[in-house]
């Protein structure tokens, strides 16, 4: 009895471990399939794993596949958590979206809320349907209240962003939170104590016309800005001679000041002219690109008819050299089988006259044919030389308009793309061979103050007069271009400082005592010069802004002068 008991407990450990591992391959089978689609290569190993499983197989092989498996796993999370942080991203960006549309306050508060939700990523895909619910909830809301507001007018909601950039860039002052919360309270007391609806129907025109009246308020404070970059704009506009009148009646209404009502009419005589320069570039393109097809076709033609005409010749050697040898091969035969020597004769005689018809015939249709192709060839070369004459003239005209794109129609100089060029290739001439190099700004003195007072016509002669006199004064390696309005850049290379103030000294001087005169009358002008050298470590904004601060420092001086922005 003794002996027989612990082989019936092994025994039963031993089918309770059996039932066990049964147990857990079946388990390990569900869960790989309770697992299928979260990832492509998991999918494979965990189904290399359930065939492995189902065929018994043995411990060593399940073991082989247990690593390929756990590198599945690792990619597998690491693919859901870069899923669940592109997700975040996007919902994020479409949150940001949604608050730039200035919805309610209680829609931007529940955006905020939702907003820190998505900071947690490892609940993101539990959480993420409900949340998407309840953003398209929001964006609606959202979305109703903007077309509530696009009555309002395009100053107030530019001038609204404005505000709200400042009130993002800084923390609030005690005043500046108390007014939210007073008009708030304001609002509130309105919602509670609702007008009549005569009332409503009465103070309706008011309010429209407080709306207008805001309206040219809000335009107000940016007409200065606007003006300034039409100005620019229609300065280096490049436009065609038809326009040019159009062009300049626009720039001297603009010049005049817009206001708000005027400002629409302005903006669609700009677009005009914009679309009009770039229709007739484009319409000169297109006539340039059908013309050059149409020459192709053509060349085409050209050389598949030398081609058929070289297949042709060779098709008719091809004949002849069989005609030859049929006819040689009868006159064989007819000196074998001849009897006697006057038919023999005859029938050479005949043979022979047949076989130099034959090559004369060939012979003729050969040079007829190469006549053909030289012919061919001949036109061809000079429909090529057409195009090469055609695409020079393009290539030219594309050199002059990239030119006339990097001039100032004004003074001539270089425009600020030209001027930025120009700046970059000196400043990465400097950095590779060294040496010196002077940045020096210009700005003409009480530039504003002779528009107002003889015209904008003045100002632009003005502008001329002083770019034809400081390029008359300086060396052909210095460098001079409009850098907007009444601002001019230098760039004097291989000069040092000391050398440079003289130099502009004498610049300065020299335009203080040129006489300018408009309509017989003296316009004063002087102009104001910052200048620094380039030292190591500088940039080109870095070099730029010091010549400019010693500019303005110039004129905080009393103008006409010249000031040297020191290296630290």
């Amino acid at each position: 009895m003794s002996d027989t008991q612990p082989n019936t407990h092994g025994s039963s450990r031993y089918f309770e471990s059996e039932e066990q591992t049964e147990l857990l391959k079946r388990g390990l089978v569900r869960v790989s399939i309770a697992a299928a689609g979260i990832d492509p290569l998991l999918d494979k190993r965990l189904n290399e794993l359930r065939r492995a499983l189902r065929s018994d197989a043995p411990a060593h092989l399940l073991g082989e596949l247990l690593p390929d498996l756990e590198r599945a796993v690792l990619a597998a999370d690491q693919n859901r958590q870069q899923a669940s942080s592109d997700t975040s991203k996007a919902v994020h960006k479409l949150i940001e979206q949604l608050q730039e549309c200035e919805p309610p306050r209680e829609v931007a508060r529940a955006l905020r809320a939702l907003e820190r939700q998505l900071g947690e990523l490892a609940e993101l895909p539990r959480k993420l349907p409900s949340l998407l619910g309840e953003l398209q909830q929001l964006q609606q809301q959202a979305l109703q209240h903007s077309e509530e507001q696009s009555s309002s007018g395009l100053w107030s909601r530019l001038l609204r962003r404005k505000q709200r950039a400042e009130l993002q860039a800084g923390p609030l002052s005690d005043d500046e939170v108390a007014a939210p919360a007073a008009e708030q309270a304001a609002q509130d007391n309105t919602v509670a104590s609702p007008p009549p609806e005569q009332e409503q129907e009465q103070e309706q025109p008011a309010d429209s016309a407080s709306n207008i009246s805001g309206e040219e308020q809000h335009f107000s404070q940016l007409a200065a800005h606007i003006e300034s970059i039409l100005l620019r704009l229609l300065s280096e506009l490049q436009v065609l001679e038809t326009q040019q009148a159009a062009r300049d009646r626009l720039r001297e209404q603009v010049s005049k000041g817009l206001n708000w009502y005027e400002l629409t009419a302005a903006l669609d005589a700009l677009c005009d002219l914009v679309l009009g320069a770039q229709q007739s570039r484009q319409a000169d393109f297109e006539r340039y690109l059908l013309q050059l097809n149409e020459r192709l076709s053509q060349f085409q033609g050209n050389l598949e008819e030398a081609q058929n005409s070289y297949s042709g010749s060779l098709d008719a050697e091809r004949e002849l050299s069989g005609t030859i040898r049929g006819q040689v091969q009868v006159l064989n035969d007819s000196v074998r089988d001849a009897d006697d020597l006057s038919s023999l004769k005859a029938n050479v005689e005949a043979r022979l006259n047949s076989l130099l018809e034959n090559i004369d015939k060939a012979r003729e249709l050969r040079e007829a044919r190469d006549s053909e192709v030289a012919e061919r060839l001949s036109t061809m070369v000079e429909r090529i030389q057409a195009m090469e004459v055609e695409a020079q003239t393009f290539r030219h005209h594309l050199e002059e308009q990239r030119q006339q794109a990097l001039i100032d129609s004004l003074t001539g100089l270089a425009n600020r793309s030209g001027l930025q060029q120009r700046m970059d290739e000196e400043f990465e001439r400097w950095q590779r061979y060294g040496g010196r190099l002077l940045l020096v700004v210009l700005d003409v003195d009480h530039f504003k103050s002779i528009n107002d007072r003889f015209g904008h016509l003045a100002g632009d002669k003005v502008l001329r007069l002083i770019a034809q006199q400081v390029s008359r004064r300086l060396r052909k390696t210095d460098f001079i271009g409009r850098f907007g309005g009444e601002e001019f850049v230098i760039l004097m290379p291989g000069v040092s400082p000391e050398q440079g103030i003289v130099a502009l000294e004498e610049l300065r001087s020299g335009i203080e005592g040129t006489p300018f005169h408009f309509k017989s009358e003296p316009v004063p002008v002087t102009i104001s010069l910052g200048f620094t050298e380039f030292t190591r470590g500088d940039s080109l904004d870095s070099a730029f802004d010091r010549a400019d601060k010693a500019m303005y420092q110039a004129k905080e001086l009393g103008r006409n002068r010249v000031v040297h922005a020191a290296t630290s």
